[in-house]
């Protein structure tokens, strides 16, 4: 390639039009194509002025004949493309005339046309646009171009040269990550799944982030999703990313903050007066100081900086900076959630690879995405709103549906119905269908919340925002009920609750497989994993793998010697037992700790049980400092909890935490800030109608019911619980598994391979001659 073929830039006119848009700013109610803001060329951008030598703008994603140019369009809609759609679509077309025009030295009509994602077309337009608009409107983006095209050039000149070079950043490869590394690249490479299962130490952030980058240089994807359900995952993310800067990768990265959490003006935009700051107007210039910040990593506090000095929307403008990174840090729901996923993503989808961090977590909130509600007494006080006013339609269908809900469901449970405690009637049950009737319920009341909800948007009354807000509230809320009526099929049931006059209908998602495949098709290659994502194949089904998905379960960097792990079956934590036990539960933790002072976790299933054994515990032993994990804590309260993990290391110390909480995974308590864990029971969720469908639906698919609705989502939380214990190479422990259940054979096929030399004991005397023991090694070890 010469010099000059080196310095050429290519784009597609999708790409030149996304680029011109942040620096036309488009103001709601403006297109893009007709009355597009002048934009004064002024100073040329720097990567522009030189180091490009030309611009090659390719016609692409169109059809053409003798004098029109067609361009099929994918939409979200249902019923016609969304504004922004419009919009982008017609500046494309635009691009692409004038484009035509140059080739053939004649002017060529624009037919877009509109397909929803089964192929169906909803929209068909045509226009003629003048070679002059066509030129002008081409003139415009490339001014834009000149000064917001810098990230562009830079991605293209800089950032993916620099992943194609970039090397791993450690000198030493531990066990289990260079095959995690191979097996993540070639996922993404082939745009597939993999499912691995990582544990603690192998380095997974690093392990999976680097294949990443490099498939980026290679131009196996387009841009990076590392999705994550919590903060702190995320940070490590961010880490990464900066220790890659060290080893030469160039990368830009954006971490997605919740909007109520970026948000500094309290959510003005859902208050009567509305918010001060811009949605859209400014924005180009927004993403270009963001851009000029050159961070690797752009955070919520970068962004709200910037937002306040140009009085942007920051949660938009996040968005909008995302355009241009090459990794973009979220939460799940950015993704997986019908009613929240990123749509300027995944719509039409591309070449994205996504990394799902603690995917274990993934299927429980994948299921609440895809589940939805309704309740009569939910119909009934917004029937009382005064806000829709007494004549209301709206405030009619609302009454009306109450009414039909109700006399529709409730032959389906009147032969459960009892009378409860307190002598109102309750009742339970579910069914494999939706009474047909139910849609046509649902549907007219969501076209009279639409209808209301445009009326409002017209009113000027000093009430107007405020009904606004209740009835877009109303309307969004029956689009996702809507929405997941038309998802029902075999892998949901509908549960129906009656509790006095109240009746609730919901549609459960029990099987969230094939929900999150859909995603994935719309996507490249995926990589879900976590510690603890095990069984693989109860993991893989309910994340959407298929026959062509690939499973790794990779070699832990620790040994088994660093780890002591003891088994005290004959004691039993079920509900029924637990006031009985509770003095062998407290026996065992003491003996656990007798070996050896130091910090100690001791993690139970429920808050209830938790701070049953932490009284009866430090009523025994008051000498020995303990700690209560509280339900509802502040953030500092939080922080405080595990401070005290930190603080003398050489004197007792026991905190009582819940299975699944927050201090069960996601915490790194390395070296002296916890030597010792005790898991006190099984985790399993509680009995539910929603787990016991669960159960039959598993059970007749895969004849393991119990397991995948009980047993595995159970076992994961003390594997999270337990891997607390080790977390770097130095590390020495103990773990303490508390539960007659643990010697059933069906709990022992989930036992990671770092556990082989655990063993059962009888009682704490053994226990504790056990822990001691492995202590004395370690001690002679390290002498």
């Amino acid at each position: 390639m010469s010099a000059e073929e080196e310095k050429r830039l290519y784009i597609t006119p999708k790409e030149l039009c996304l680029i011109a848009r942040r620096g036309f700013s488009i103001p709601v109610g403006r297109t893009i194509s007709d009355d597009t803001p002048s934009i004064s060329p002024s100073t040329p951008h720097p990567y522009l002025s030189g180091e490009i030598l030309s611009l090659s703008v390719f016609l692409t994603g169109c059809e053409l004949s003798s004098d029109t140019v067609t361009l099929i369009y994918p939409t979200s809609g249902r019923k016609k493309p969304r504004k922004d759609e419009v919009e982008l679509s017609r500046g494309e077309g635009f691009i692409l005339c004038h484009i035509a025009n140059t080739l053939y030295g004649r002017e060529h009509s624009l037919r877009i046309i509109y397909r929803a994602s089964d192929g169906e077309v909803i929209a068909d337009s045509t226009e003629r646009p003048t070679s002059d608009a066509a030129l002008t409107f081409f003139g415009k983006c490339l001014s834009a171009l000149s000064i917001y095209g810098g990230a562009a050039v830079e991605r293209q000149t800089e950032r993916l040269p620099s992943f194609r070079a970039l090397k791993f950043p450690y000198e030493n490869v531990r066990e289990g990550q260079r095959e995690l590394v191979r097996s993540a690249y070639r996922a993404i490479a082939k745009g597939t799944t993999l499912f691995a299962s990582a544990p603690t130490g192998t380095g997974k952030t690093v392990s999976v982030l680097y294949p990443a980058l490099r498939a980026l240089g290679d131009g196996r994807c387009d841009k990076v999703f590392y999705l994550t359900p919590k903060s702190t995952t995320a940070e490590a993310a961010k880490e990464c990313l900066e220790l890659f800067l060290a080893s030469g990768a160039k990368s830009r990265a954006t971490i997605l903050t919740a909007k109520e959490k970026a948000c500094d003006e309290n959510m003005l935009c859902k208050a009567p007066e509305g918010c001060r700051r811009e949605l859209s107007v400014g924005m180009g210039e927004g993403v270009r100081r963001l851009f000029e910040l050159n961070k690797t990593v752009i955070e919520s506090s970068d962004v709200q900086r910037v937002a306040k000095d140009l009085s942007l929307c920051p949660y938009e403008l996040s968005l909008c900076y995302s355009e241009i990174c090459d990794v973009v840090i979220c939460d799940f729901n950015y993704v997986f959630d019908p009613a929240v996923y990123l749509r300027r993503y995944f719509t039409e989808g591309g070449r994205y690879a996504l990394l799902i961090d603690e995917a274990h977590n993934l299927p429980d909130r994948a299921r609440e995405m895809f589940s939805a509600e309704i309740s009569t007494e939910e119909l009934g006080v917004l029937c009382e709103s005064e806000l829709l006013g007494e004549h209301s339609a709206l405030r009619g269908a609302l009454c009306d549906a109450k009414e039909s809900i109700f006399n529709l469901f409730l032959p389906y449970i009147r032969d459960e119905i009892r009378t409860g405690a307190d002598g109102k009637a309750v009742g339970a049950t579910h069914l494999s269908d939706i009474p047909h009737e139910l849609y046509g319920i649902l549907d007219a009341l969501l076209a009279e919340a639409d209808k209301a909800r445009l009326a409002a948007r017209r009113a000027t009354d000093k009430e107007a925002h405020e009904r606004e807000r209740l009835i877009s509230e109303v309307y969004f809320n029956l689009r996702q009920l809507v929405d997941t009526a038309y998802r029902f099929d075999s892998g949901y049931r509908l549960f129906v609750f009656l509790e006095g006059e109240n009746m609730t209908v919901k549609l459960f998602c029990l099987d969230t497989g094939a929900a999150i495949s859909g995603k994935l098709e719309l996507c490249g290659g995926a990589v879900f994993f976590s510690a603890t994502l095990t069984p693989l194949d109860y993991y893989a089904s309910l994340l959407g793998g298929d026959g062509a998905s690939d499973t790794l379960v990779a070699h832990s960097p620790f040994d088994t010697s660093q780890l002591s792990v003891s088994i005290v079956d004959k004691i039993s934590t079920r509900y029924s037992e637990r006031e009985r036990t509770m003095p062998a539960v407290c026996r065992t933790i003491a003996a656990t700790m007798s070996a050896r002072k130091g910090h100690y976790m001791v993690f139970a299933p429920s808050f209830e049980y938790c701070e049953a054994i932490y009284k009866a515990f430090s009523e025994k032993y008051p000498k020995i400092r303990s700690i209560l994990q509280q339900k509802n804590m502040t953030y500092r309260e939080r922080q405080e909890f595990l401070l005290e993990f930190h603080r003398h290391p050489d004197e007792y110390l026991v905190g009582f935490s819940v299975m699944g909480g927050i201090y069960s995974e996601g915490v790194d308590l390395a070296g002296d800030s916890l030597i010792g864990a005790v898991v006190v029971g099984i985790g399993m969720p509680s009995i539910s109608y929603e787990r016991e469908s669960m159960r039959e639906y598993y059970e007749d698919r895969y004849e393991a019911g119990a397991q995948y609705a009980y047993l595995f989502p159970g076992m994961n939380r003390v594997f999270q619980a337990a891997g607390r214990v080790i977390r770097r190479e130095d590390d020495r422990g103990v773990i303490v598994l508390i539960d007659d259940r643990f010697g059933d054979p069906i709990y022992k096929k989930s036992i990671p391979s770092l556990w082989k030399k655990m063993r059962y004991v009888g009682d704490a005397k053994e226990l504790k001659e056990r822990i001691l023991a492995f202590w004395r090694e370690v001690d002679e070890e390290n002498s």
